[in-house]
């Protein structure tokens, strides 16, 4: 891939909607067993925490950096949920422009699940 498309890689990936980056950084992190990466969407806590006792969700948030307010949640190197509102500084589009670029398959993924468009990156001439 050369530098004029990688750019337009890193474009597209700049203009997805929030919830679609989350999306396109949750394959890349099931494909690539990068879950230690993984962001969710607030609206998911429940869901990964439907089988666990009260007591442990609360010792979690308070060793965490948890806000029910914000829009999005990862979790820390102890499993302890951080929130926050906004995606800079947590998925930077030219790294992940270029991690794509490397890995057919995450490439693949991205495309079938039309987040991206693949076909106009390779078509981009320098």
């Amino acid at each position: 891939m050369n530098e004029t498309q990688l750019a337009y890689l890193e474009y597209q990936l700049e203009k997805l909607s929030d919830s679609d980056l989350v999306y396109a950084w949750r394959i890349r992190c099931d494909l690539l067993q990068y879950m230690d990466d993984c962001i969710y969407d607030i609206e998911m806590f429940n869901e990964l925490y439907h089988s666990v006792e009260p007591l442990e969700i609360a010792t979690r948030i308070f060793y965490g950096d948890f806000n029910p307010h914000h829009d999005y949640f990862m979790f820390d190197g102890y499993g302890n949920p951080v929130s926050f509102d906004y995606l800079s500084g947590f998925i930077n589009c030219k790294d992940f422009a270029l991690e794509i670029s490397k890995h057919e398959e995450l490439a693949a993924e991205l495309a079938e699940s039309e987040l991206l468009d693949l076909e106009a990156v390779q078509n981009t001439k320098p």
